[in-house]
């Protein structure tokens, strides 16, 4: 099977930015963009009476529903909880602690490496902790290796997920196997306007690059002059496409998602044991969980705090849904499916926040997909509880400030006073999405909560190229820049026409 992403995605998940433009501030406007679906809800200072408008109308809330995920997470797996990566046996092989081991430092059976979803799991500690197997004195394993990915099951990715993102790194696949954030990094390097550019790929990394783009001169670069990436399984993919030819004939940076993250697994599994000079007698995928293991070494991710802390702040969608199908499977004790973090995180948040989502609709934990669905109450009632619980939750100093940090640090419409610093909150972005949902610091110094839902946006085609290349900001921030003055200021906010 095939998918197809534009160029776009790949240059800014590459880090670059055609202009700063996007970054500046924006003054505040009562009228919003035509056609939008709007729906605002926030809670005044001493006050438990909900306002705002559309606040039973349910909107697609893309990255906001991680402000689900993290509270679920934390009250039900604590905020010292950590991802495991482990390297495992059966008992018979152990005694006293050690491994038992035959002459020349045979390991006379199998090896288990057990997969967690770790987003923090990269080729360097995937080498460490096998090191600590060739500094115990093996050589060689009599058995198979098995890359044990039977911690989550289904799909990697959330049902929805927009095919044309799939070979960005934005979107790379939620499965118990990650290594390097299940994202790769390589090159096109072109040789001139008309010639076809030449892949390039770091050594090690056990993918297949082609090559179908053609260099032009950067001014005839965009348009439909674009490069996409053709996502084939096996981890083999084919860019196409122009290339714009940069200054100096520097390379041009792609970065792309793992199609197939068992094969990514078990490539780097060989090519692990290989560095430590490791034979073994065969390497194999299990999916079936195992009750009689033991972990003889084991590398731990941050703590769930800090792993919170991150997906809030850089609104990361791997580390999302690995938060959210370890919670999954601690929660049932069962192989995490997305199904399982729905059920998961609805049960948690009724049973230890009483929250009840209602009709909400939930498929991942990240908010990518476009079938989610959340009312502005909804989700006002999940910041309400943090609101009111965060001494002991310590919360909402997770999240992006205003001109400050995180996906806040450039946000038009909270970068000038009195808005900067004073709003703390969850941005979340889709195509023709613009939500917010987080908290203001009144002008009396009372912390409300507040959700601004913008669903629906689309704007004159002029318009849309250059926000398609970031070369002015949002529309849309003006409006929000509006609605967060009112709130700030205390006062009522004026359904618009």
């Amino acid at each position: 099977m095939m998918y197809k992403k534009s160029a776009q995605a790949l240059l800014f998940s590459a880090g670059l930015c055609l202009c700063a433009s996007a970054a500046h501030a924006v003054s505040a406007s009562s009228t919003p963009v035509a056609g939008a679906n709007l729906g605002i809800a926030y809670l005044t200072p001493h006050s438990q009476q909900v306002q705002g408008f559309n606040i039973d109308t349910y909107f697609h809330p893309a990255s906001t529903q991680k402000l689900l995920t993290a509270l679920a997470a934390l009250l039900f797996l604590g905020p010292d909880y950590q991802m495991l990566t482990t390297l495992a046996v059966r008992p018979k092989l152990v005694a006293d602690g050690q491994l038992k081991l035959l002459q020349g430092g045979r390991l006379p059976g199998d090896l288990y490496v057990n997969f967690a979803g770790d987003p923090t799991f990269t080729v360097q500690k995937f080498k460490n902790l096998v090191h600590e197997l060739k500094k115990a004195g093996v050589n060689q394993i009599d058995g198979t290796v098995y890359v044990n990915v039977s911690r989550f099951a289904g799909k990697s990715r959330g049902q929805g997920w927009s095919w044309d993102d799939l070979p960005v790194c934005f979107t790379a696949p939620a499965s118990a196997v990650v290594i390097n954030r299940n994202c790769v990094f390589a090159q096109l390097q072109p040789h001139g306007a008309g010639q076809l550019a030449t892949p390039l790929v770091s050594d090690g990394n056990p993918i297949t690059l082609e090559s179908r783009a053609i260099g032009v001169k950067a001014s005839e670069y965009g348009g439909d002059c674009e490069l996409e990436a053709n996502l084939f399984m096996d981890n083999h993919y084919q860019i196409a496409g122009c290339v714009p030819i940069q200054p100096k004939n520097k390379p041009w940076p792609l970065s792309l998602s793992v199609s197939d993250p068992d094969k990514w697994g078990l490539d780097w599994t060989r090519l692990v044991l290989k560095s430590q000079q490791i034979s073994y007698g065969g390497l194999a995928l299990t999916h079936q969980l195992q009750s009689d293991l033991i972990d003889i070494y084991a590398h731990a991710s941050p703590n769930l705090r800090e792993l919170c802390r991150y997906m809030l702040q850089k609104s990361n969608n791997l580390y999302a849904d690995s938060i959210a199908k370890n919670l999954a499977f601690e929660y049932f004790k069962r192989p995490a499916t997305y199904d399982r973090v729905s059920t998961a995180i609805r049960r948690v948040l009724k049973k230890k926040a009483q929250i009840e989502l209602g009709n909400a609709y939930i498929v991942d934990g990240s908010g990518l997909s476009p079938h989610n669905l959340l009312t502005p109450r909804e989700l006002l009632g999940v910041l309400d509880y943090i609101n009111q619980h965060d001494a002991e939750l310590n919360f909402i100093e997770l999240l992006p400030v205003a001109d400050q940090s995180g996906t806040m640090r450039w946000r038009g419409s909270v970068r000038e006073a009195p808005l900067a610093k004073n709003v703390t909150a969850k941005t979340g972005s889709l195509t023709n999405v613009s939500n917010l949902a987080g908290f203001v610091t009144t002008q009396s110094g009372v912390r409300v909560p507040f959700v601004i839902f913008a669903n629906m946006l689309t704007h004159p085609e002029q318009i849309r190229e250059q926000l398609k290349y970031h070369r002015i900001a949002k529309p849309s921030l003006k409006y929000e820049r509006y609605v967060l003055e009112q709130i700030y200021a205390e006062q009522g906010l004026t359904r618009p026409n």
